[in-house]
């Protein structure tokens, strides 16, 4: 190494000596001592890598020193060239000091050029270095790699007969060639640049730890710079932490790239992050892999947990014959208790794209006292055929601790009406009326939909009796001239299942549609989506479960710390104020309001009962009500039947016991389930136990006591630095006390069960199929279909081949301006399907 030294040395004084002659320069060391690759091992390594610092710097030195020299020497043949220009560079590249992807070495024998470390001493991998473990290793020469800015991967390893790895090799991400070099879809630059650096390691003798054998320091590219090292494979990672919070985040709906800006708040910066948002989604393609042909038991074992911490969740699983889930229903105590309540009336409708098997999502949903939507369980179907029906009709009536429901309203569909028959015969099953209102656009000619659309609602709306509907229908078919329109006779021959002048009479919470459904599916879509597994979509459904329960709860803190504003001195008023909840006395305000609107007079009076004629007067024209009154039992009944379909007295019958001088409202004209105290009551199951919506209360109550501490805490430690360290240091000693109380534990357990779920292999189901259900999109069609063209049609003047449309049909445009809808206001269509029942009541 003294010759060597000797060598720079002269080779720095030659150049000073002739700092004019260009052709008396010396020949330069070809193989400066530090740059070639060392496995060599010197008796002492610190000796050895003190000289080697001080190599580097005479080097270096006499670099700087040609350099200046050549500016001012002409040689068209210099024994020794100058670097070649660098590439194209941004300023963050640009530094002050001499950079580490500055070339150190033109060998002779090879046109690359060498790029050594500039890193600390100390991080410098060495020979016969001593690692615990392959997981030091990596961190160890990772740490050294990111100081220098390039990135490692393992390159190879080998096993020993026993299976435990004897050796292991490190190298530089550019190491080797790439094998396919043609280019592809996601048009991937190439890395790889045959880059010689790497280290190995091997197992030590005695069998414990392992030894480094192998370090080439040398590299044959630049290094990337200090703003950039954020960016190489080998040191982006997510924690746990991180992996934790963004599940979390992912399972409250925020979007993936909408995480990274959370993210990037809370570290400060991107680069701080410690990761790319293509390694967040890569995370979560691999969290589906995970769970790829396990999800099925893994639901099943979520369910097993539900049930285990609470007995009043009840689920059940249907599969085929090769084991594969078909059906799936389950209901939770909130639930069934739910039901037990307001299970008088209950809506179902289906819903598609909650999963990504495409599975038939069908919640069974009722109102509450609030008038809000509750459920009252839910299902999973791969089909929509009359037995899937069935079955989940059948096993939701087991699991509910109370009878069938008075009415169910369902749109029209075969299947369920079949289903309906069989497992729920003493049920009234009503049809979604707006699905058959929407309907005549479709099934009756442009023209008269145009003409005579305002009186089929008329005639549906506004008739009070059956016998007026039928008159005024036969009327309106007759002027339209659709007497030979069979979808019109289909739905004439079921309209005693959707017309209300034969249904008002059940109470139905004024319900007349499926559109609560409607609203709910929508709801709940905001927090599932179709690329959900099962247990995703549960534990999401769950969520916007919570959500709704928790509106709920709000509704009833506000009915017992607040009171409704009056609007008259009545007492019946003020009773209703303190026994209706607010929204349901809201309606009833409303009619109250308008008593004294109306007069009465008595229009037929015999012993057995009494008639009085109920009439707006300030209003032309309008439908006088009548009010029967059964003098055995004092019975009150008005015909607009306001009270039996929606449960709160009418207008007229609130007149009548005015004029009575009723001061307060009898018993049975208040719904329980309309009131304050509608849940009141212990709920049994068939065992005769109470069901439960909470177990294991203390815990809950634990939980909450140390997580409002800690945030407490948190809050104030935030503040400033001093703070932020004293809650820091007594959080990791608080970790770290119970780690120790946990391993001194001859099990590990904690106090209370707690069942993790795995991936369920235990229980053998199989993932179900892809569905496609009947209601989820068009009919496929195949390649001869898509190739025919169809002519256009014009569904004004219905003629076939035309050039125009319903928009300019010539025939449609010399008709007489359309006489507007007297029903609709602002809303529109809006107004029709929810306020247009209420109606027959005014």
């Amino acid at each position: 190494m003294s010759a060597e030294l000797t060598q720079i040395i002269a080779f720095t004084s030659s150049r000073t000596s002739h700092p004019l002659q260009p052709n008396t320069k010396p020949q330069h060391p070809s193989n400066p001592p530090f740059s070639t690759p060392h496995a060599v091992d010197p008796e002492s390594v610190e000796t050895y890598t003190t000289t080697l610092d001080c190599y580097r710097e005479l080097w270096i030195f006499g670099l700087k020193f040609m350099e200046e020299e050549d500016q001012m020497s002409v040689d068209p043949n210099p024994l020794f060239r100058a670097p070649p220009p660098p590439r194209m560079q941004s300023l963050d590249d640009i530094e002050l000091l001499p950079s580490p992807s500055q070339p150190c070495q033109s060998s002779a024998n090879s046109s690359k050029q060498v790029y050594p470390p500039q890193v600390k001493n100390e991080v410098i991998p060495k020979i016969k270095q001593q690692f615990d473990n392959l997981e030091e290793v990596w961190k160890f020469y990772n740490s050294y790699a990111k100081e220098a800015g390039f990135s490692i991967r393992i390159n190879s390893s080998k096993t020993g007969k026993n299976g435990e790895t004897i050796r292991k090799e490190y190298v530089c991400y550019k190491e080797g060639e790439r094998k396919n070099s043609k280019a592809t879809k996601r048009r991937r630059g190439l890395t790889r640049e045959g880059c010689g650096a790497k280290l190995s390691v091997v197992k030590n003798r005695s069998g414990e730890g392992f030894v480094v054998t192998q370090f080439v320091e040398g590299h044959n590219h630049p290094f990337t710079t200090p703003r950039k090292r954020h960016l190489l494979k080998s040191h982006r990672r997510m924690s746990d932490v991180q992996k934790a919070l963004t599940q979390q985040l992912a399972a409250a709906n925020v979007p993936t790239h909408q995480q990274m800006s959370i993210l990037e708040l809370q570290a400060g910066g991107l680069e701080n992050i410690g990761f790319l948002s293509q390694d967040l989604y890569n995370d979560k393609r691999d969290r589906r892999k995970f769970v790829d042909g396990h999800d099925a038991n893994m639901l099943c074992e979520y369910f097993e947990m539900k049930q285990q911490k609470n007995p009043g969740f009840i689920y059940t699983i249907e599969e085929d014959d090769e084991r594969r889930m078909t059906h799936c229903f389950w209901a939770d105590a909130t639930c069934r208790k739910s039901y037990k309540y307001f299970g008088d009336v209950v809506v179902f409708d289906t819903t598609y794209y909650t999963n990504k098997y495409s599975l038939i999502f069908a919640p069974i949903l009722g109102v509450n006292h609030h008038r809000q939507t509750t459920l009252f369980g839910c299902a999973f179907l791969s089909d929509e055929s009359t037995d899937s029906f069935e079955w989940l009709f059948k096993e939701w009536l087991k699991a509910m601790p109370a009878g069938p429901p008075k009415i169910i309203i369902t749109d029209q569909d075969l299947a369920m009406t079949k289903a309906i028959a069989s497992a729920l015969p003493n049920t009234f099953h009503r049809y979604c009326i707006w699905h058959i209102v929407n309907k005549f656009s479709q099934k009756i000619d442009a023209l008269s939909y145009k003409q005579h659309y305002d009186d089929f609602k008329k005639c549906i709306w506004n008739s009070e009796s059956p016998q007026e509907f039928e008159i005024r229908w036969a009327e309106v078919v007759q002027k339209a001239k659709l007497s030979d329109n069979e979808w019109l006779k289909a739905m004439y021959d079921i309209r005693d299942r959707w017309i209300p002048a034969y249904t008002k009479h059940i109470f139905s919470a004024h319900m007349t549609s499926s559109q609560r459904a409607e609203i709910s599916h929508s709801f709940f879509k905001k927090y599932v989506s179709k690329e959900n597994s099962m247990l995703d979509f549960v534990t999401r459904f769950n969520r916007a479960l919570s959500k709704l329960r928790h509106n709920e709860l709000d509704l009833d803190h506000k009915d017992i710390n607040e009171k409704p504003v009056l609007k008259s001195s009545w007492l019946m008023e003020n009773r209703m104020s303190e026994l209706y909840t607010r929204n349901v006395f809201h309606k009833f305000q409303e009619e109250f309001f308008q008593i004294g609107a109306y007069v009465l007079t008595v229009r037929h009076d015999d012993e057995h009962r009494c008639l009085w004629n109920v009439q707006r007067t300030e209003v032309e024209g309008s439908r006088s009500r009548v009010i029967s009154v059964d003098k055995s039992s004092n019975h009150v009944t008005c015909s607009c039947m306001m009270f039996e379909f929606d449960g709160i007295p009418c207008r007229h019958m609130l007149a009548y016991f005015t004029r009575m001088q009723i001061m307060e409202l009898p018993h049975n004209y208040i719904l329980q389930r309309w009131t304050k105290s509608a849940k009141v009551g212990r709920v049994m199951d068939d065992l005769g136990s109470a069901v439960k919506e909470i177990c294991d209360r203390s815990l809950l109550v634990r939980r909450q006591r140390l997580f409002q501490l800690a945030s407490d805490v948190v809050d104030d430690g935030v503040l400033d630095e001093e703070g932020t360290e004293v809650v820091t240091k007594y959080l990791l000693l608080a970790k770290k006390e119970l780690e120790v109380m946990r391993s001194s534990r001859k099990d590990g357990s904690t106090s209370c069960t707690q069942v993790p779920i795995s991936l369920g292999s235990q229980h053998g189901y199989k993932e179900p199929l892809q569905v496609r259900a009947k209601g989820c999109g068009k009919r496929l069609k195949g390649g001869k279909e898509k190739a025919v063209k169809k002519s256009r049609k014009c569904n004004g003047c219905g003629l076939i081949g035309q050039s125009h449309d319903k928009r300019n049909c010539p025939k449609l445009l010399n008709m007489n301006k359309m006489v507007t809808c007297g029903y609709e206001d602002e809303n529109g269509k809006a107004t029709e399907r929810l306020d247009r029942s209420s109606l027959f009541f005014v």
